[in-house]
């Protein structure tokens, strides 16, 4: 679900380790001879043999929620379904594999063995992983420490993303200004706990895109449970030939997503309505730009205003992904060229240039 593609920030390597870790917990938990009762700072000092006593111990705190309750739940679970749930996040964080072959993922709760009450344990467990990205001054922790390495939080994780394009000033789901960037989960993280810290299923995107309602908020990127017709922020984002075309008057224009690949075409509907708001906010984008492309076309060339539009128009597709609005500004430029109803009236009143 991205317009723009995007890579993984260096950084992301640490937050690769944040996910091994995971991946251990889940392996000793899935021992069939594993007492819950034993389940504890010290049992986890023991799975996680590198990291640091005080680390551990602070990681089993986690500021104003401990983890232990969660682990002490799904340890004492079937082993049934302890090896499941291991089995289950080692494939959903094969994340390329699963996207590439149209897949889904399993409802943890229909896992062999599993259980509602099993499944809620486990998302509040990788959900406080996710909280722990965060810094928590009152109990001295400053994120996860990998080994030797530096610490790795959600604000170095974001800020290191957004030191390259796009996301250093455009949003990758709508092509508006990112503004102060928030991370998103791809795969919404109360549904898709096991993917709370993949690199994979983590995106900075505007406000207007994360928020819940208007925007994508906990929407699913899935139909059926399967992925085959959406887009993929990493592993399948929209193709350098998809457009946005315009139909309606400039004041009150109707934006779509456009593709002439079919398949691509229905993964950008999709994308389209997983976010309400992107409509209007298109047509109020494209409304204000098409008043200041007539401003620049009677200043710059009243005499041949056509030239000026493409110009324009080369202007906004060379800098797709690196300028917010390139894509709608885009298509208010093509639809004057075009010769749309409305688009021309500016242009051909008494007061203003004529095309030609």
């Amino acid at each position: 679900m991205a317009l723009h593609p995007i890579k993984l920030p260096k950084s992301a390597a640490l937050l690769f380790r944040v996910v091994v870790l995971q991946k251990r917990l889940l392996k000793a938990l899935a021992e069939p001879t594993l007492d819950p009762r034993a389940v504890d700072a010290r049992w986890l000092q023991q799975v996680w043999k590198t990291q640091k006593a005080e680390w551990v111990r602070k990681f089993c705190l986690g500021g104003k929620q401990s983890v232990l309750q969660p682990l002490s739940a799904i340890a004492a679970a079937p082993a049934e379904a302890r090896k499941a749930l291991y089995s289950e996040f080692r494939r959903q964080n094969k994340v390329a594999k699963v996207i590439e072959s149209g897949g889904g993922f399993q409802d943890l709760a229909t896992l062999s063995g599993s259980s509602e009450a099993l499944a809620h344990q486990v998302a509040v467990l990788f959900t406080r992983c996710y909280g722990l990205l965060s810094h928590d001054a009152s109990n001295k922790w400053g994120g996860y420490e990998i080994g030797h390495r530096a610490a790795i939080t959600n604000k170095i994780y974001k800020d290191d993303f957004c030191k390259a394009f796009p996301a250093y000033v455009v949003c990758p789901y709508c092509d508006d200004s990112i503004g102060t960037p928030l991370l998103d989960h791809y795969f919404p993280k109360s549904s898709f706990p096991l993917l709370a810290c993949s690199p994979w299923n983590l995106v900075p995107i505007c406000d207007s895109c994360n928020r819940a309602g208007k925007g994508k908020g906990d929407r699913f990127p899935l139909t059926l449970g399967s992925t085959a017709n959406w887009l993929h922020p990493f592993f399948r984002p929209a193709s350098v030939a998809v457009q946005i075309r315009l139909t309606g008057t400039p004041k009150d224009s109707i934006p779509r997503l456009h593709s002439s690949d079919t398949i691509e075409q229905a993964r950008l509907d999709n994308h389209f309505n997983l976010i309400p708001s992107l409509g209007s906010r298109w047509t109020n984008i494209a409304s204000a730009y098409y008043d200041r492309l007539v401003g620049r076309v009677r200043r710059r060339n009243p005499t041949a205003p056509v030239a000026t539009v493409k110009l324009e128009l080369e202007d906004h597709l060379a800098t797709r992904g690196q300028s917010p609005h390139s894509m709608i500004h885009a298509a208010v430029c093509q639809a004057v060229l075009d010769r749309r109803p409305g688009y021309l009236e500016e242009f051909v009143s008494p007061n203003a240039p004529q095309l030609s």
